[in-house]
């Protein structure tokens, strides 16, 4: 049992995502004992994958972390061998009914990243408990009493929730009831694909070198390069398709989630079409509703608990917002600790300090939240695609 003291605070993270392998990061950084326990039974449990863009954030998040993976996180990109320039460093958009060019979202410094590859990186270093699931957290005289479901119970002086949507964390804080995540209306499919064949992959890349989207049309359509093994051979590259649509929840994986996309939504046009068409039956295929919670205060525990990341305010992906207020929310919530232990015995109010820094995450959160459910309804028609933030604001907050 690990317990309490003031030299090196103990931080319980429930969550073995990005979110929490940062936090866990940028607590060690700053003196502080971070133990992070995930459900999961390991790094490679998850088979599902994706790609993120890094972009307003980078800064923040090259600060939380070690020099060794800021040295390595190359390893991490989707293709490290190009050369990054202003045309790189792009998201083109282009009309679902003509095939022509839209508008090119400008994202300097960006990149686009391997969810699994980055994850990987991140837990180097970090005492992770796996195969543990919270069941309940409570107050004591000096900090916090955290139980598992297997009975085990570790003392600290905090907890920070970074459990991802359907958040336990949050479920405790706020209740069962306020805690549920709401069904968007808006189903979300990706797939991996591993074609071996060089006039494929570049016609994918031919939208553009990282990620190219598609809009205007009942369904939403990106691809992109997702990994390249030699940057000489592109017969090895990996490639990614993603399209978004409203409909009924499902929730499918394999071929048959494949038949679905083909038989039950409306196809997309040029290489967003021939990318699923080409999807070998061996590749990953999945579909799922994207959820929302829009974020109000929570318990804290007396300045103990809090949450971060999805599990504060999970978000449709529109812009790709919700890691960079996954970043920021880590970045507070260390500096928030810090400013605590620094003062430590001082005028400061640990109520105080971490009733600032909930608040500000339930506003901010809110306002992302919303504004991706308003991206969504308008990335479906032509006619209001170019008010988008994405198109009048591009990337930024």
């Amino acid at each position: 049992m690990a317990t309490s003291n003031t030299d090196k605070p103990v931080v319980i993270i429930i969550g073995a995502g990005l979110t929490g392998l940062l936090a866990a990061q940028g607590l060690k950084q700053n003196g502080f004992r971070a133990i992070v326990f995930e459900r999961e039974e390991g790094i490679d449990a998850r088979p599902r994958e994706w790609t993120m863009l890094v972009h307003w954030a980078m800064p923040i998040f090259q600060r939380l972390v070690p020099k060794d993976i800021l040295e390595d996180l190359k390893d991490a990109f989707c293709n490290p061998y190009l050369h990054f320039n202003a045309e790189m460093e792009t998201l083109p958009c282009y009309n679902g009914v003509t095939g022509e060019l839209l508008f090119s979202s400008p994202t300097p410094g960006a990149r686009r990243v391997s969810r699994r590859r980055l994850r990987a990186l991140l837990a180097h270093g970090v005492d992770i408990r796996w195969n543990m699931t919270l069941k309940s957290f409570s107050r004591t005289e000096t900090g916090l009493k955290v139980e598992f479901e297997d009975g085990q119970t570790i003392d600290a002086d905090y907890l920070l929730g970074a459990d991802g949507t359907s958040s336990k964390v949050r479920e405790i804080a706020v209740g069962a009831e306020k805690a549920q995540p709401q069904g968007s209306g808006f189903l979300f499919a990706t797939g991996l694909n591993q074609y071996r064949d060089v006039e494929k992959n570049e016609a994918i890349a031919a939208k553009h070198p990282v990620a190219a989207l598609m809009m205007g049309t009942s369904s939403v359509g990106g691809i992109g390069v997702l990994s390249v093994e030699e940057p000489g051979d592109k017969s090895t590259w990996s490639t990614f398709w993603v399209k978004i649509w409203r409909g009924e929840p499902v929730d499918l994986r394999g071929q048959e989630a494949l038949e679905y996309i083909k038989t039950e939504t409306a196809p997309l046009r040029d290489e967003f079409q021939s990318a699923i068409d080409w999807t070998p039956s061996d590749s990953y295929v999945g579909i799922n509703e994207m959820k929302y919670w829009i974020p109000v205060p929570w318990e804290n525990y007396g300045g103990r608990v809090t949450l971060a990341g999805d599990a504060a305010h999970p978000m449709l992906i529109y812009r790709g917002q919700g890691f960079q207020h996954s970043i920021t929310d880590v970045d507070n919530y260390v500096n928030a600790l810090v400013q605590l232990h620094a003062a430590a015995g001082g005028d400061v109010s640990r109520e105080d300090v971490m009733g600032t820094y909930d608040n500000e995450v339930v506003k901010r959160g809110a306002n992302a939240v919303e504004q991706s459910l308003c991206e969504a309804e308008k990335s479906l028609d032509i006619d209001t695609v170019k008010q988008m933030l994405m198109a009048t604001r591009g990337h930024g907050k």
